[in-house]
């Protein structure tokens, strides 16, 4: 559009200001007839074929104007007559969509009448059709699934009707729903005597195991609230955890460190569960209500510190139940347990597929991490339930496309959200589980993890790269509004809201971010609402169905994990040599997403790379350190004066080292394999031979990605021994010879 601008206007006649976070211009002209002048040059100015019209829609009052506009729909009025005439050119609009254009703009004149003194921005041009359709009848989801209970209640029930059904694998083991419960009560009757009830917070610092699943319905037993405390992640993150949740008690297992002695009061352990004969075995009972808090768990913060979300019950039992009820999972299900207990989706593999009285198959650490393991547990196991974000399932099917195992799978369906979802990627996966349903979720941590289903079918012909969110789930709704919080008619672009059963408490303790991003809403008619304003630009199509465009602010998905750039920033920030920080995202082909962060310093010379990476890696989960930091005099500005990103990520990854490497350079096929496989999942265009993988911003993601690369041999546990391009190089070539296994 400014290319246009600059062809078709005396230049010195406007001004031109070209928004940062939108693909808006705004035109600052110097009188009305300027603004004619303008339009009309833009308008009438010769194009090539492929070159679009500058303004796809437009008012004018010259009727007698050559209309033959590609892709161009006018309103004409005459104001003599006060007649308007509407014309558009079939090939770039329909009926339906002109149809709303003439109907918005009478609702307009209407307003205008009604009200002469009030601002043009805050008149509304919905029709009162579309305002039904779009505000109740896209919204009609009431839908009554489950009695008023509790979580642990509805595993109760399942225990209780088929005690000696699995609930749960690991290894060699089988967990029936009697031994789970058994031991859940053994563990919440502890709790309780440690004062643990309705709201109380206990943080849960385990590994994946049936243990974890103890843990949790102990937690929820006891009538308080767990909080996952991924053991992963660095001590310092985990220490903030724990004191912004208020955490007194603990429960824990063997091998993990005890973490802030000081602000917890008691550790439990499940493995000295069974220790003491005279324990109750009964499920307890106690004043908890489906309103009280379930989890906390904690999603990147924009402030630079975790953000934890108070989850209730209701909201959550809510969000199981309509998923196992609209994709017919019952006892006969089986779900592989792939996320991390911090990520939310992790509640449907416990705790969802547990209270439909299916099976959860829990990998061991080492098969938690490779896609081979994935495949056969899942055709061991008989998984029929696939759940994960969209990053997991690219690595699976990545594996499942180099593999010569030609069996195919007997997963009967996929649920996946949390990123975009490629329009590629369910056609893929039928290639390799042919009965498969594949759902996209949308939604958000803060409405108890989904909130819109949109499930493909072979017959779509979705134009986007990614799958469309869909429409609201039972119990939810969804709203897309402006900046002044009016709603936007079909296909204009706004902010999607959510509402419904699934809405958060609050961020725990953070009472100023709540009411930012909790509101309170009423439109016409309609009921004051809770929304919850999820900073994603959306649209509505026709049919009801929704499409994510993209952000409003800086926050990205990295594996499929919420990130704010401004936590990392705010991290980097801390380091005392550091001027200015600024973190910015890079897109690779593959759609996987990388981060870099740029550094100013105090005084020149005194920044170390190795020291800002080893300051990230105590305070940040692997997932959210940059795979490249580089020290700059200075960045770059926009003509606002703030730093442009834009910029900033146009020269993202470049030929520079991100961190000091020694120049040793060493030859073999292993060396050229393992370097060309970490450039490309690292996203970074230089790698000596001591460079190592995750001071580079590698992760467990990122590992599994290059493992699929470099060779489908390779454990998880290779990279982590021998984490440098060297040390795995020579590591493969004295296991496997020299030559790579084609």
């Amino acid at each position: 559009m400014a290319a246009l601008i600059h062809r078709y206007t005396a230049l010195e006649r406007i001004s031109i200001d070209v928004l940062d976070s939108q693909e808006t211009i705004h035109l600052n002209v110097t009188d009305q007839s300027t603004a004619i002048d303008l339009v009309e040059g833009m308008r009438r100015a010769p194009r090539s074929d492929h070159e679009p019209a500058p303004f796809a829609v437009s008012f004018s009052g010259d009727s007698s104007r050559d209309t033959d506009v590609a892709h161009e729909l006018v309103l004409y009025a005459d104001l003599a007559s006060s007649r308007v005439t509407l014309s558009f050119d079939a090939a770039g609009f329909d009926d339906a969509y002109a149809d709303r254009v003439a109907g918005h703009y009478k609702v307009l004149l209407d307003q205008m009448v009604r009200t002469p003194d009030a601002p043009a921005a805050r008149l509304n041009i919905l029709t009162a059709h579309e305002t039904d359709t779009m505000l109740r009848t896209w919204n009609d989801t009431e839908t009554r699934l489950t009695e008023d209970i509790c979580l642990h209640q509805a595993f109760e029930s399942r225990a209780m009707k088929a005690p000696d059904a699995v609930a749960a694998v690991f290894g060699a083991e089988s967990w029936s729903y009697d031994d789970v419960n058994r031991r859940a009560n053994e563990l919440a009757h502890r709790l309780i005597e440690l004062r643990v009830g309705p709201d109380v917070r206990v943080g849960i610092h385990l590994e994946k195991t049936p243990g974890l699943l103890v843990a949790i319905l102990a937690v929820l037993k006891a009538g308080g609230a767990y909080v996952p405390l991924d053991p992963a992640y660095p001590r310092d993150r985990l220490e903030r955890m724990v004191l912004g949740t208020g955490c007194e008690v603990m429960i824990t297992g063997r091998g993990l460190d005890r973490i802030l002695p000081s602000q917890v009061r008691h550790y439990l352990s499940v493995d000295d569960l069974g220790s003491r004969p005279d324990a109750p075995a009964g499920n307890p009972v106690t004043a908890v209500s489906p309103d009280n808090l379930c989890y906390v768990i904690h999603t990147s913060g924009s402030t630079g510190t975790p953000k934890p979300i108070a989850l209730r019950h209701r909201g959550v039992l809510n969000n199981l139940a309509d998923l196992n009820a609209r994709y017919g999972v019952g006892p006969k299900d089986t779900v592989l347990a792939l996320s991390s207990p911090s990520f939310d989706m992790s509640a449907y593999e416990f705790l969802g597929i547990t209270i439909a009285g299916g099976t959860v198959v829990i990998p061991d650490a080492e098969a938690g991490y490779h896609p081979a393991s994935w495949w056969e547990l899942a055709d061991r196991h008989h998984v029929t339930i696939w759940n994960s974000a969209p990053p997991l399932i690219e690595l699976f099917l990545d594996f499942a496309e180099v593999s010569a195992d030609s069996r195919l799978l007997p997963l009967k369906l996929c649920m996946t959200g949390g990123d975009w979802v490629p329009t590629t990627m369910p056609a893929r996966f039928r290639k390799v589980a042919p009965d498969l349903r594949f759902v996209a979720l949308g939604g958000a941590t803060e409405a108890s993890v989904h909130s819109t289903a949109y499930e493909w079918d072979t017959s779509d012909e979705w134009s986007g790269g990614h799958l469309p969110y869909g429409r609201p789930l039972a119990n939810q709704r969804t709203f897309i509004l402006d900046e002044r919080m009016m709603p936007v008619p079909v296909g204009v672009v706004g902010e999607l809201y959510l509402a419904g059963v699934g809405l958060a408490r609050d961020y725990l303790n953070r009472p100023r971010e709540t009411s930012e991003r909790f509101v309170r809403w009423a439109w016409g008619d309609l009921a004051p609402e809770r929304l919850y304003r999820t900073g994603d630009m959306a649209r509505f199509w026709p049919d009801g169905i929704i499409e994510i465009l993209g952000r409003k602010d800086f926050q990205v998905k990295v594996n499929g994990i919420r990130v704010e750039l401004g936590e990392i920033e705010s991290t980097l920030a801390a380091h005392p040599g550091v001027k200015r920080a600024v973190v910015v995202s890079r897109e690779a082909p593959d759609s996987h997403v990388t981060l870099v962060g740029y550094v100013t310093a105090e005084r020149a010379g005194t920044l170390d790379h190795a020291a800002l990476f080893d300051m990230l890696h105590e305070r940040l989960p692997k997932h959210m350190v940059p795979s490249s930091i580089e020290i700059v005099q200075s960045l770059p500005l926009s003509k606002n004066g703030k730093v442009d990103r834009r910029a900033l990520s146009a020269r993202a990854g470049g030929d520079a080292p991100s961190v000091p490497g020694g120049k040793r350079e060493r030859a073999g096929n292993w060396q050229r394999v393992v370097t060309d496989a970490w450039r490309d999942v690292l996203s970074v265009d230089h790698l000596d031979g001591d460079a190592n993988f995750f001071d580079h911003g590698g992760d467990s993601m990122k590992a599994i990605r290059s493992m699929v690369r470099i060779d489908r041999r390779l454990r998880i546990s290779d990279i982590y021994e021998h984490p440098t391009v060297d040390a795995l190089s020579d590591h493969l070539a004295e296991r496997y010879g020299e030559q790579p296994d084609a």
